[in-house]
């Protein structure tokens, strides 16, 4: 592949269209060419990828090049809802990777091969690596509704927690902007937007704990019986129970030091007369199990599991 096209693609994060790839000179044989050998991989009518930094990538990021490569083939259209979340770096929380939504100057919503076109009505847009993408605070109220409670909750605990808006300015972007299907979603998500979550993964295990009625605080530091600090804990449960999500992540220095100091620290806890729970990635996918393990140790009361609720609204 033309060592030009590869320099573009390299400024263009991973992603290009066919216009530019005839611009820079590429011919139909190229283009089936750098196609056939995975040079290249074609993720819409028009858009493509540099097909291995798109192998390579993870979901979230492949999506994120699928999405630059779409905005390209529509000079003027802005990301839209969780496309946009995408490209401002948010965490994607059980979103629909094969849809892109984009806002364009139509009068009704359409929609074809994965790329829906929704009305701009006035929202305003900013740029993100030059590509037109819409305001973070809007996409976050987008995508709660669109996609549930969850997943806004999540990218915008992440947005607050990294100082990049305030829940005032999200409450004002739900209130300014024009109306939108889910605003039920909407409304509950600034009861439970907590920017002390460090993870998408912490801030899915105080969800399920708080739409299941259990008494929730994020960040907790927890001290012995003379002031001293033991522990920052990811969520407590009521007054006893730690609850701490493990992204497997920390324990990666490879000589078990890290698995010694978090086995000693929850120790001092339980010492302290702390139950500890553990949650890791499969926990979330069956939030109901979570719930009765809490609810196990006997040190919280109410909050049935409820599993429904929480998918209802993820």
């Amino acid at each position: 592949m033309d060592q030009v096209i590869v320099g573009t693609l390299g400024d263009q994060r991973g992603a290009i269209s066919g216009d530019q790839l005839a611009r820079l000179g590429a011919t139909a044989a190229g283009r089936r060419s750098a196609l056939r050998s995975g040079q290249l991989m074609r993720v819409r009518r028009g858009a493509f990828v540099d097909g291995r930094r798109f192998r390579a990538a993870a979901p979230s990021e492949r999506y994120a090049m699928t999405v630059r490569a779409v905005l390209l083939t529509r000079p003027g259209d802005a990301a839209w809802r969780h496309a946009a979340l995408a490209l401002h770096g948010m965490p994607l929380w059980h979103v629909d990777l094969a849809r892109v939504d984009v806002l364009s100057d139509v009068v009704a919503a359409t929609g074809a091969s994965g790329v829906l076109v929704h009305p701009r009505s006035g929202r305003a847009v900013g740029r993100v690596d030059g590509l037109p993408v819409a305001r973070l605070a809007d996409a976050i109220v987008a995508t709660a509704a669109s996609s549930g409670l969850v997943a806004g909750v999540v990218a915008a605990d992440a947005a607050v927690h990294h100082g990049l808006l305030t829940p005032t300015e999200l409450k004002r972007a739900a209130s300014e902007g024009p109306p939108v299907r889910g605003c039920r979603r909407v409304a509950q998500l600034f009861d439970f937007v907590d920017g002390g979550a460090e993870s998408p993964g912490e801030s899915v295990v105080r969800m399920i704990l708080a739409l299941a009625g259990l008494p929730v605080r994020t960040q907790v530091s927890i001290l012995d019986e003379e002031g001293a600090f033991v522990a920052r804990v990811d969520v407590l449960v009521g007054g006893r129970v730690v609850v701490e999500f493990d992204g497997a992540v920390k324990y990666a220095d490879g000589d078990g030091r890290a698995v010694i100091a978090e086995k000693v620290r929850e120790d001092r806890l339980r010492s302290l007369g702390y139950a500890v729970v553990r949650a890791t990635w499969a926990d979330l996918r069956h939030p109901e199990r979570l719930v009765r393990r809490v609810r196990a140790t006997g040190e919280v009361s109410g909050g049935e599991p409820d599993a429904a609720s929480y998918r209802a609204t993820g």
